[in-house]
């Protein structure tokens, strides 16, 4: 289980590295807002990822360590056309993380998207939820 130390957000480099294996995307970047996503810069396809909440268990040891489950949201991004289909880079990113670990983060569990996907006139973006489990010790 990974260990949260001195940055909460600690797993997007493990997380980063993951998706870098993802066998023809272009860019994979990390993104802190949603807004983010600006049409102008997108190389395609592409897989921005941020994190988007946790949960925490309705006791927690009295504060001493908790178990805390990050959400991170994986959005692919392709153009719009006949030329980009969404559907193999899908099942790539899914498969590179779905039940799997990423360096001291893990395994990496797929679980339902909080947002729905959006289409444009020249971009599509497909988001994918992965948790992770993770433990932080409180007051020392």
């Amino acid at each position: 289980m990974f260990d949260i130390t001195d940055d909460y957000l600690a797993a997007h480099e493990p997380l980063k590295t993951a998706l870098e294996t993802v066998p023809n995307i272009k860019q994979v970047n990390y993104i802190t807002d949603l807004a983010d996503l600006g049409e102008s810069s997108q190389r395609t396809p592409c897989l921005h990822f941020l994190y988007f909440g946790d949960q925490l268990p309705d006791t927690a040891n009295a504060g001493n360590l908790m178990q805390i489950k990050q959400t991170w949201l994986v959005i692919l991004v392709v153009r719009q056309g006949r030329k980009e289909n969404a559907g193999p880079h899908l099942v790539n990113t899914i498969r590179a993380l779905a039940g799997k670990k990423a360096g001291d983060t893990g395994p990496w569990l797929r679980v339902n998207s909080p947002i729905k996907p959006r289409f444009t006139k020249g971009f599509a973006y497909y988001p994918l939820a992965f948790t992770c489990q993770m433990r932080m010790k409180g007051a020392l």
